[in-house]
């Protein structure tokens, strides 16, 4: 019984020896997996703005920002406010779009007209508004809103009082929002 043990174990490390052999040198009729190492793929880089930081910051300035950045990235940009800046004069949240003007206050100090924060600024553009932006006037639901901007699609609003002759608002509701959209 020992010597058909041996005979055993001497087949099996034969088979062993033989199927690691032909794992390395596979025969001419046998299919050979190959692996390449691609390179990544490159990755397209993301779209900028550029935006005009003013004002009581560190380093005013113009800055690239990588599209969908904030006002707080704006100004992180720019060094950050200074010790003199009005903290609550901006909202430092909201989103900035390409070619605005940002403009940090000190306190008394009202922001000039165009600027980020401005009375300009805080009015809802009529001609560039989502639905959902219109939605939140006085008096303007959804499908107001979604005539507005069909309305604008074919011919964008020159002046404001055209949401009232083009029949999308009445009278009333008008007075209501007069004050709080601008056309851009």
């Amino acid at each position: 019984m020992r010597r058909t043990s041996r005979i055993l174990v001497a087949i099996a490390a034969v088979a062993v020896v033989a199927l690691t052999v032909a794992r390395l040198h596979p025969s001419d009729g046998q299919a050979v997996a190959v692996v390449e190492d691609l390179p990544a793929p490159a990755r397209s880089p993301e779209p900028l703005i550029v935006v005009d930081v003013a004002g009581a910051v560190a380093k005013p300035g113009v800055y690239r920002l990588v599209a969908g950045s904030r006002i707080v990235d704006a100004l992180i940009a720019a060094g950050g406010m200074t010790g003199e800046a009005d903290l609550a004069a901006l909202n430092k949240a909201a989103p900035v779009r390409d070619g605005q003007r940002i403009y940090v206050p000190r306190p008394g100090e009202t922001v000039p007209a165009g600027s980020a924060g401005s009375d300009a600024q805080l009015k809802i553009d009529v001609n560039h508004a989502t639905a959902a932006e219109l939605e939140a006037l006085p008096g303007i639901g959804p499908t107001t809103a979604a005539r507005i901007v069909r309305s604008r699609g074919g011919h964008p609003f020159t002046r404001i009082e055209e949401l009232q002759t083009r029949g999308l608002v009445t009278a009333r509701v008008f007075a209501d929002i007069r004050d709080l959209v601008t056309t851009r």
